[in-house]
């Protein structure tokens, strides 16, 4: 297993070239290019999608498509929209939720009114009297500048799943509001829509789950540094055009 430090410099250095690279080509390459983000973020949703069991195969689309689909963009633009503003609060965990729940029957930004248990992750969510203390803590926490940014991302969005503030999209809403934290302090998303994602993604959280905070770190960091040299890639193409 590579080193963690390594994996650091790595996403550090990829960093620092995609900025250069960012600012070094015109504004319809540069667009154009980061428009693959959005597109990476629909195949993510349909890589993680957790579908029923019990669902007969030939209704996927119509019960992914219940799931907002068409919310996936809008909620995108608005985090790239607001990205100057460096505050991640409760307020706006709630308005990102609320943004990918529109239009379903799932309540936008309400918190739950009951007990959850997380079968994916074989534990019990806290209870749901002390949701907005647990909000409070992970926003305390994101404020922390002595902890690096990935850390308190990748922590942000385990904590907010095991948290399961809402009744539906919490891992969903848990990888927007990362990602909006991200770009917020000069990184770019990461996307998990690999095929291998499809188990390791889950797998990460339970390792998590279980106290594995090692081998959790290590896929969000191997998936960053994925993400971005998908970037570069894509980006030396469109300068070489």
């Amino acid at each position: 297993m590579t080193r963690t430090p390594n994996l650091k410099e790595r996403i550090e250095e990829n960093r620092k070239l995609i900025t250069k690279m960012l600012s070094g080509i015109s504004t319809h390459k540069r667009l154009e290019t980061l428009n693959w983000i959005p597109r990476a973020l629909l195949e993510e949703t349909q890589v993680l999608f957790q579908y029923p069991s019990y669902m007969p195969p030939e209704e996927f689309d119509d019960w992914l498509d219940n799931t907002s689909i068409a919310n996936l963009a809008p909620t995108w633009k608005y985090i790239v929209k607001t990205q100057k503003n460096k505050v991640m609060d409760n307020h706006e965990i709630r308005n990102i939720h609320r943004m990918l729940t529109r239009d379903t029957t799932i309540p936008g930004g309400v918190y739950r009114q009951s007990d959850a248990y997380i079968e994916q992750l074989k534990i019990h969510a806290p209870n749901y009297q002390i949701l907005l203390q647990r909000l409070d803590d992970i926003q305390y926490y994101l404020t922390d500048e002595r902890i690096p940014v990935l850390t308190r991302a990748f922590n942000m969005h385990y904590d907010l799943i095991a948290l399961q503030p809402f009744e539906d999209f919490n891992k969903r809403t848990a990888r927007y509001c990362m990602n909006s934290f991200l770009i917020k302090h000069g990184y770019r998303p990461i996307v998990f829509n690999a095929p291998s994602d499809k188990f390791d993604y889950m797998q990460a959280l339970r390792e998590r789950a279980r106290g594995n905070t090692k081998a959790y770190s290590h896929y969000m960091y191997m998936c960053m540094i994925r993400t971005q040299e998908k970037l570069i890639k894509l980006l030396k193409k469109s300068k070489s055009m």
